[in-house]
């Protein structure tokens, strides 16, 4: 009994003590409905009133009212009759300057604002009114006046448990809502509209834990929904969801202040879409279509980590996606206390702050379902700074639609504009202007992954939809993985066996002579190992006239201990050659047919004996099949058509589980897809299964290579990518059998055929890494197996022996480089390398080092002094004589941006003309090289140097001169 009368006091004792906290209307404190006259103190003594008497509602009943400053205090409600309206005043002195002992970079100074509170506590802000602070009548006087000469509307510093729900923001002179390091806020069902003065943010969330943003609309000049972190407490734990925003900045942004930075971030359910008001404009791109949907950015030392975000449906904006890690270094102190700022506000300049040391970091950011329609041409990027790269970063189900129309001329302005770093600059999506990729520009990135990204325009645009620049590297990652390419380099039409442990590979070499051969271990990391041919004893090949002709899609075999390599010419035939050894020496090129238009021929040794030799037609299709003699040198029939198909070409013959099987692509080297058929008989009939497509990924066209085993039965797939400028770089797919149909890569999307892997376990685990070859110091007896001439020879001009320990060319009549005879050639390997040589010459001549692709570039000296040539015309840049040179190419093909320069001292080097844009052509990726021609003389090199500069672990050594 005497418990139940305890409880029941409790009871009546809390409903006491609920039944106290009261209404305190305005009105009864005399707020005036005339806004020519000012109601500031009636308010501020009914909140004082209710924050003594422990806590309750302040009133505003419906009508206008024109205030200045108010404070807010602990446990004050104050609430907003529908119809109310809190106008504030026009006039700056009314309003309070106010300083918080919080250090940021916003509390330096004295401050204003309509309504104000620091270290409260339970302060609720709530009704269907209205607050407007009429800020066009503040005049913007410096860059860093707001809250100064500019009042923000709402500003609540170090508080905790705030709750602002259903009113209407109107208006204010800067910034609508600053919240600064508080705890527990709640911010939901608002109306947010601030377009009438600089800086127009509609919401800011500074340095705050516990933040809950839902179902607001707001409509911002300057940005929508953002986060900051004006001081070294991050933004931390924080869910935004619901919410309809226009702006003519970022809709929603995480920067630009990013002392501390942002953590535990979770956004999802936005609606991005242009202003219905366009009557004014302070800030963003003169479309009036908004900077950006999204914005993460990391550039005054701060971290950004865990951030997803998702279900956004955007209408419009320039740049709809953009993460930025730079390096602007703004501090948050002041070096002295009461210093102005100065500065321009948008970079590194304000002195009087005590700058950050360091880069911060990008790692774990989550975007999907994106749904983006109408954006302007500039593109999505995701970049960091040289050895600071964003991490980790997923992007999946992600549609853009934009106006496209950048033209191919367009390009290389654009690739000037990025190779700017702007690392201190202010980050903003449109900094670079339009960038490299339609769709997506990464730069200086580590483990971004897309999925199911569409990128479509409603102009034609040269652009690719993906552009990578320093990002996550290619091949082997020394952890047991690789990423594909696993051959970052033009390996065109791959065809891969193996014999016992070890893995060959040959490729297309079309006029390149002669056709390598490459071996690896582990199928992952490749070395030269011999040439098969060194010349075409054919017409027009001493002259330079078979640009895209040669040898088209190898294969190789191993049979009755011999290993076979047959070929396709466009213009003269079939071929084969044998070795015992497939380090060589290989057998003379051997003609099994004197034919035209034939191509991608493939050996195959039945149980029996019996041989054949399948094959397609220039123009590709159908698939042939030839009986042939058993020892490979002869064709004994004129074939059987087998199939007929959408571009079938790529012929390669295998035998399982008593099937028959020819894996070849089909649809076009940059569209198409791998298809399987097989039958129980070898002309058929046969069934048909496509294996490997795109899908959602951005591999395109990933097909035509090589089905391959190892030793313990798993099973794996060569194929190529064409890229713009590398040519044909090779991936790696694994496989699985299943129902007697090899089956490639991953199905993500379940509709029965593979897409290509980015990143997968290694076949065979190893300890090496290692690429093929590239330097040369022309030391050896022959030249290394990387060099390729570019067509015939003219072996009486050329020597290793002339002068011991260089390589001298002798020059030979032509008017331009793509006509120049003796002229050595190697791939470029990776998206970013450099080449080096160290060269003489003398007589009347021309030689250097040169860039090929579809376009002739090249760099070196002349009678005159240093020239550098571009698409047969040649400038002299530097008159004089040199008794030597150094000259370079680095060459960046993810940018497609590729420059030269020189040396007198193999240190210093020197830019020589502008950068140039390159494509693949003929065929073949982009080569660099070794010239000389002209009408007498010589060059003489001393060494040259392949550093590719995207794999950390290549280590790369040069003598820059021989002692």
């Amino acid at each position: 009994m005497r418990k139940t009368i305890l409880m029941t006091t409790l009871i009546l004792s809390l409903w006491a003590g609920k039944a106290e906290a009261r209404d305190y209307n305005i009105v009864a404190y005399g707020a005036k409905t005339d806004t020519t006259m000012l109601s500031t103190k009636a308010v501020q003594q009914a909140i004082d009133d209710c924050a003594k008497a422990g806590g309750g509602r302040v009133v505003v009943p419906t009508g206008q009212y024109k205030i200045g400053s108010i404070v807010l205090k602990s446990g004050v409600n104050l609430y907003l009759e529908q119809g109310a309206t809190l106008f504030g005043s026009t006039y700056l002195k009314e309003y309070l300057p106010m300083k918080s002992d919080y250090v940021s970079l916003r509390t330096q100074t004295s401050t204003i604002q309509l309504i104000y509170a620091d270290n409260v506590k339970n302060v609720v802000i709530d009704g269907f009114g209205t607050i407007d602070g009429q800020g066009r009548a503040f005049k913007k006087l410096t860059w860093n006046d707001e809250g100064i000469t500019r009042p923000h509307l709402i500003r609540f510093i170090q508080s905790q448990d705030i709750t602002i729900k259903d009113i209407t923001l109107k208006n204010s002179g800067c910034w609508m809502q600053h919240y600064l390091a508080c705890d527990r806020v709640r911010i939901e069902g608002i109306k947010v509209f601030n377009r009438n003065n600089y800086n127009n943010d509609a919401l800011d969330i500074d340095g705050c834990h516990e933040v809950i943003v839902r179902d607001i609309i707001a409509d911002s000049d300057d940005d929508g929904i953002t986060l900051k972190s004006t001081s070294p407490r991050l933004c931390e734990n924080i869910r935004i969801c619901d919410c309809v925003i226009s702006s003519h900045c970022n809709a929603v942004k995480l920067g630009t202040e990013t002392n501390g930075g942002f953590r535990n971030i979770n956004i999802s359910g936005i609606v991005v879409k242009p202003s219905s008001d366009q009557s004014s404009q302070f800030f963003g791109a003169p479309s009036k279509i908004g900077t950006s949907a999204l914005s993460l950015e990391i550039v005054d030392g701060g971290m950004l980590e865990n951030v997803s975000a998702s279900d956004f449906t955007v209408e419009g904006t320039e740049s709809p996606i953009f993460i930025r890690l730079g390096n602007r270094g703004r501090g948050y102190k002041l070096k002295e206390a009461g210093k102005a700022l100065s500065g321009t506000g948008n970079d590194d300049t304000i002195t009087e702050l005590i700058p950050i040391d360091h880069v911060g970091r990008i790692d774990g950011i989550r975007l999907e379902n994106f749904q983006i329609r109408n954006a302007g041409p500039v593109g999505c990027s995701i970049t960091g700074l040289p050895g600071y790269p964003v991490r980790n970063v997923r992007l999946s189900n992600i549609s853009i639609h934009h106006q496209g129309g950048v033209k191919e001329s367009d390009l290389k302005a654009i690739n000037d504009s990025i190779a700017n770093e702007k690392e201190k600059a202010y980050p903003e999506a449109t900094m670079w202007g339009n960038l490299p990729a339609k769709g997506f520009y990464l730069h200086h990135t580590r483990n971004v992954n897309f999925d199911n990204i569409e990128v479509r325009t409603e102009t034609p645009d040269a652009r690719p939809d993906f552009v990578r620049n320093d990002t996550e590297g290619w091949g082997d990652q020394g952890n047991g993985t690789y990423l594909n390419p696993v051959l970052n380099a033009d390996f065109s039409d791959p065809d891969v066996i193996r014999v016992g442990k070890k893995y060959y590979m040959v490729a297309s070499d079309f006029h390149f002579l002669g056709m390598q051969v490459l071996e690896s271990d582990d199928m992952i990391n490749w070395r030269y190992i011999s040439q098969i041919y060194s010349r075409f004893n054919e017409q027009g090949w001493d002259d330079n006239k078979h640009y895209a002709g040669g040898s088209w899609a190898p294969a190789i075999r191993y049979h009755d201990g011999l290993y076979y390599v047959y070929f396709c010419t466009p213009e003269e035939g079939l071929y084969m050659s044998t070795a015992k050894d497939p380090h060589g020496p290989w057998a003379p090129l051997h003609l099994v047919r004197r034919v035209v238009k034939w191509e991608d021929p493939c050996p195959f040794w039945d149980e029996d004996g019996q041989a054949y030799l399948g094959r397609s037609k220039h123009g590709a299709g159908p698939i042939i099949v030839h009986r042939m003699s058993a020892d490979g040198k002869q064709l004994l029939d004129e074939g059987t058509t087998v199939y007929e198909g959408p571009i079938a070409e790529g012929t390669k013959f295998m035998k399982r589980n008593g099937y028959y099987y020819l894996i070849i692509p089909e649809g076009g080297v940059g569209t198409g897809w791998q298809t399987v058929l097989r039958a129980k008989n070898i002309y058929g009939p046969y069934e048909r299964k496509i294996v490997l497509e795109q899908g959602s990924t951005s591999i395109n066209g990933p097909h035509q290579g090589a089905l391959v085993d190892t030793p313990d039965d798993t099973w794996w797939f060569y194929h190529f990518q064409e890229t713009p400028v590398l040519g044909r770089v090779v991936h790696l797919q694994p496989v699985r059998w299943q129902d007697d149909w090899p089956l490639m890569g991953v199905d993500y999307d379940g509709n029965g055929i593979g897409e290509p892997v980015s990143e997968w376990q290694k076949p065979i685990t190893s300890s090496l890494q290692f690429l093929p070859q590239t330097d040369d110091e022309f030391s050896s007896s022959t030249l290394g197996l990387q060099w390729q001439w570019n067509h015939n020879p003219v072996d009486t001009h050329w020597s290793l022996k002339e002068k011991k320990g260089w390589l001298t060319l002798k020059a030979q009549p032509a008017d331009s480089l793509k006509l120049c005879r003796n002229m050595l050639t190697q791939k470029v390997i990776g998206y970013q390398s450099e080449s080096t040589t160290l060269f003489t010459a003398s007589g009347n001549c021309y030689a250097g080092l040169f860039c090929s692709g579809k376009t002739f570039h090249g760099i070196g000296l002349c009678k005159d002094g240093i020239f550098i040539e571009s698409q047969g015309k040649r400038e002299v840049i530097q008159k004089g004589k040199f008794q030597k040179l150094w000259v370079r190419i680095n060459n960046d093909c993810q940018a497609n941006r590729h420059q030269f320069s020189y040396s007198t001292d193999g240190t210093r080097f020197i830019q020589a003309g502008d950068a140039f844009p390159m494509r693949a052509g003929y065929w073949k990726g982009i080569r660099v090289g070794l010239f000389c021609y002209g009408n007498s003389g010589k060059a003489a090199f001393d060494s040259f140097a392949q550093q590719n500069t995207s794999f950390a672990w290549h280590a790369f050594c040069m003598d820059k001169e021989k002692h």
